[in-house]
């Protein structure tokens, strides 16, 4: 009579393949029974101030992206933590890209991409990041970060002057007060 269980590599493959098949399904049920609260704490971190052109810019690659003030961005300050990919609500909005070219985040929501200091049009890459707006100011948010109307950027406006803007001139704030998360 044959065996049923099988013997040798082949009935052991199988049977690890049958068990892994298995493995995943039960991991994949888990984790999408666990993925939408999993998303809700989807953030990254390493987004910095730039203090020569003021702009928020993601300070985790070797270098550090191209700034419109001159050479490479300079972080300083607060380790802003973004959310990214959850749902956009009446206090933050979606659509907020980092630029693959300078490295800014820039907001995508219109049919141009506003103007990045590497040239030409900001380019998306990555993460979908929906950011806080018009929320009070906490000991880890930090407020007054805005839209700039001229080249889609966000960046701070919590000093006298606007910072440097590629599209010549200060920055121009316009929109939203963003309270971004920082650690």
């Amino acid at each position: 009579m044959p065996s049923t269980v099988g013997s040798g590599r082949r009935a052991f493959l199988r049977g690890a393949v049958g068990a892994s098949a298995v493995g995943l399904v039960g991991a994949a049920g888990l984790v999408r029974a666990e993925a939408a609260p999993a998303r809700l704490d989807a953030t990254q971190n390493n987004w910095r101030f730039c203090q020569k052109c003021f702009v928020m810019f993601f300070w985790g690659y070797p270098t550090d992206g191209v700034c419109p003030a001159g050479g490479a961005h300079s972080a300083q300050g607060y380790n802003f933590v973004l959310p990214f990919d959850v749902p956009e609500t009446p206090t933050a909005q979606r659509n907020w890209r980092f630029c693959q070219k300078c490295f800014s985040m820039y907001f995508w929501g219109y049919p141009t991409d506003g103007v990045c200091p590497s040239s030409g049009a900001h380019s998306a890459q990555g993460y979908n990041f929906v950011l806080p707006h018009d929320v009070p100011e906490t000991p880890t948010q930090q407020r007054n970060w805005r839209f700039c109307q001229k080249c889609f950027s966000m960046y701070f406006w919590g000093y006298p002057t606007d910072g440097v803007c590629p599209a010549g001139g200060a920055h121009s704030a316009q929109g939203y007060n963003f309270a971004l998360p920082h650690s």
